[in-house]
């Protein structure tokens, strides 16, 4: 009678809902990433409009996209069920974007890349560097410094014109109060020596020859 109501049991809990599935990541297809826009039709002597455009995504109902001026860090979202949307944007500025998926059925979404472009505005000026992508240490990571108590950053630096000159390291305990700690760096890499059991924020600031200047996202990370 015992394995009779065990059986009974294991049946009635194979039998329960399939589970809500999330919202699967779409595929970014236009602007391109690290170009410029150049499907963007102008509007005016300060604006263009953008089509953005992306791939459909699994258990999806509902889209939003989600763009940011990378100098002014000022961000627009624009939710919509189709797969493309044209917005109107300030020219002359480098921008990012991403999609995010959504569902009725779920609280959970999907998230995209993040792609990055350059919306032209004057043609003779000068392009700003895109924000630097920080690779190591990846936001939220712990890490182990190595005998000598150091670590090494990495990140890398994408500008149009191709005259990035130098990257400024900052540093801190608190993401309102980083400091400078490596200045005029002219590669991709540097190796700090840190203190273990430490939260740590950093950002990485580009400088091309023009001296445009354009500032990372701001990552966090754990020593030990």
């Amino acid at each position: 009678m015992r394995q009779l109501f065990v059986l009974m049991v294991l049946l009635f809990l194979g039998c329960g809902p399939e589970p809500i599935p999330a919202p699967k990541p779409s595929i970014l297809i236009l602007p391109d990433n690290l170009n410029t826009c150049n499907t963007a039709s102008r509007v005016n002597d300060f604006e263009s409009q953008v089509r953005f455009q992306w791939t459909a995504a699994l258990d999806t109902d509902s889209y939003e996209l989600v763009i940011e001026n990378t100098l002014t860090r000022q961000k627009r979202t624009v939710s919509t069920s189709l797969l493309s949307e044209s917005v109107q944007l300030p020219s002359g500025a480098p921008y990012s974007w991403y999609v995010l998926s959504k569902s009725l059925l779920s609280e959970a979404m999907g998230q995209s890349s993040v792609w990055q472009f350059y919306l032209e505005g004057n043609p003779q000026a000068s392009h700003f560097p895109f924000p630097a992508q920080l690779l190591e240490p990846a936001n939220k990571a712990e890490v182990g410094l190595n005998n000598s108590n150091s670590l090494l950053f990495q990140w890398n630096g994408n500008d149009l014109d191709g005259d990035i000159e130098s990257y400024d390291l900052y540093l801190g305990e608190f993401t309102d109060a980083l400091t400078q700690v490596r200045e005029g760096l002219t590669n991709n890499q540097t190796e700090l020596q840190l203190l273990e059991n430490t939260l740590y924020f950093w950002q990485v600031i580009s400088i091309d020859r023009e001296g445009n200047r354009s500032y990372s996202e701001i990552f966090q990370f754990q020593t030990f």
